[in-house]
């Protein structure tokens, strides 16, 4: 029946096992090393912003202004998900809750009231320290406020073809006017 129990080569799995062991240890020197970066730090400075309702009073008395500058804030949290973390679903939740946060503000007065309770920011910057921490209940929120992000930025592209379409049609119609 020959040998039914072969000798098996363990120099193999003990290699697979240091390159898994050398893979974690790398990534938590690279943790270590990007909670020190400015672009981390300037989501964390963020914070600051956050505290003082910038966004609802500017956008109470200026239109639009308070967005301008919520969104401007949102920049380093999309640059640290993007190039730092390089995460796609991080990046698409972090632009779809900024997006989100924008349109909701331009609703003249209710924006505004929204704009006091809803932050965008504060959720981005849980978002980023939950996924460099590797919480897996905020990875899961991510995941779903990436694919809801999907889904939105395809019926905003959407909207804007059709509004592209409909400038375009009125265009044509008045200059066959002249």
């Amino acid at each position: 029946m020959g040998n039914v129990l072969k000798k098996v080569d363990l120099t193999k799995y003990s290699e697979m096992y240091q390159d898994v062991e050398n893979h974690f240890q790398q990534l938590e020197k690279e943790k270590d090393n990007f909670e020190d970066t400015t672009s981390y730090n300037m989501v964390l400075l963020a914070k600051k912003y956050d505290d003082f309702l910038l966004d609802p009073i500017v956008g109470f008395f200026i239109p639009g202004v308070g967005d301008i500058i919520s969104s401007v804030a949102a920049l380093p949290a999309l640059y640290v998900a993007m190039f730092k973390l390089r995460s796609v679903k991080l990046t698409i939740a972090i632009l779809y809750i900024t997006i989100l946060d924008v349109l909701c503000g331009l609703i003249p007065f209710a924006g505004d009231i929204v704009d006091a309770f809803y932050k965008s920011n504060k959720k981005a910057r849980r978002w980023i320290i939950g996924y460099v921490e590797g919480d897996p209940d905020t990875i899961s929120e991510i995941n779903k406020a990436a694919t809801w992000g999907v889904v939105g930025l395809v019926i905003l592209g959407f909207i804007i073809y059709l509004l592209f379409n409909v400038i375009m049609s009125i265009y044509n119609w008045f200059a066959g006017l002249f």
